[in-house]
């Protein structure tokens, strides 16, 4: 057994909100995984963040389409434009799992830590009240994204 010294951080855990996943064509993809499992009607929209609302990175447009998988929520995410960051995914990766998003009520906390700890920052912004950013975290090879969907209270 390997017994490893590690950092106890100072930010705690927070849930697992979704795992999103680039695709080229969201609705080909939802109808694929409803052929196997019964995924319910997702809910299903585009969003272009408004000048106002990106903190950091370029504009862009995608599709979100978030599917429940019970406890295990899935976002898939279709490039509506060559500017995003998943567009360039795709391009450089094909489809697949993107990022790992984390809800939390300590989001300025969980930024300003990550960014210190030297993690490179890829986007931020804000989406219906709530600011969220993805950091590319390494080693490990991990997008995460930050979901401020608890607010302290």
């Amino acid at each position: 057994m390997v017994n490893w010294k590690l950092n106890t951080g100072n930010i705690p855990l927070t849930n697992l909100s979704h795992v999103g996943i680039a695709v080229k064509d969201a609705e080909k993809t939802a109808k694929m995984l409803s052929s196997i499992w019964d995924i319910g009607t997702p809910e299903v929209f585009d969003y272009s963040p408004k000048k106002s609302e990106m903190f950091f990175g370029e504009p862009f447009k995608v599709r979100l389409v978030f599917i429940k998988f019970g406890a295990f929520p899935i976002e898939l995410l279709q490039p509506l434009d060559n500017k995003s960051i998943w567009s360039k995914f795709i391009e450089e990766k094909g489809e697949g799992i993107h990022h790992v998003a984390l809800g939390c009520s300590n989001y300025d906390d969980m930024m300003a830590t990550t960014q210190k700890k030297g993690h490179k920052l890829l986007v931020a912004a804000e989406f219906n009240g709530e600011k969220w950013c993805y950091f590319d975290c390494n080693p490990g090879g991990v997008v995460f994204e930050y979901r401020e969907e608890y607010k302290k209270k």
